[in-house]
């Protein structure tokens, strides 16, 4: 969370289907509008959905140097079970965004900034259990503003614009504005 705005990197961790790739991909998309060098570094096991997946995002108006990055500045974690690890590899001063929803235990370190967000909670009160990677997207925008919540939604739309899909934009980007918006009421 360098407060320089030119230099921003987060790794989103989860369990495949919960959508961490593909809001990694998203954040990777919306910032080649307004950052000069953009990497997306997706890993994830043999199967795709249950497996464990995650992703790298660098966002930087100078070069990346490695787009795998072991100690992250911040990260997303959208279940349980990768806390632990996460919580030793995160670089001093970064921040970690929970699921307080799915995870009871909290964060022992004290040098980071922990943001305890109800995502799954906050989906399923919108309708859908699957919109909980948007919830963590828009906290993330909030609390980094990273990329303006304007450009993640014009890839969005690009990504899903049209048809019977219009539907599914327009959930979404409610979930996106309601993480930003928990963060901003602080909720999370």
């Amino acid at each position: 969370m360098d407060n320089n705005n030119s230099y921003f990197e987060l790794t989103i961790a989860g369990l495949g289907g919960q959508g961490a790739l593909t809001i990694g991909r998203l954040l990777a998309e919306a910032g080649m509008s307004q950052y000069k060098y953009v990497s997306y570094f997706p890993n994830y096991g043999a199967s795709m959905r249950g497996g464990e997946s995650e992703c790298t995002i660098v966002l930087s108006n100078d070069e990346i140097s490695a787009p795998a990055i072991l100690n992250p500045v911040s990260v997303i974690l959208m279940g349980a079970a990768p806390l632990q690890e996460f919580e030793k590899r995160v670089r001093p001063g970064g921040m970690i965004m929970l699921d307080s929803s799915l995870v009871t235990r909290k964060v022992e370190r004290e040098d980071l900034q922990v943001v305890y967000l109800p995502a799954t909670k906050a989906a399923r009160d919108l309708g859908s259990n699957q919109v909980a990677n948007f919830i963590f997207l828009g906290a993330y925008l909030e609390v980094t503003k990273a990329v303006p919540l304007e450009l993640v939604e014009q890839a969005l739309e690009k990504k899903l614009g049209g048809g019977r899909r219009e539907a599914l934009l327009a959930l979404d980007k409610q979930a996106l504005k309601q993480g930003m918006r928990l963060v901003s009421e602080g909720v999370a």
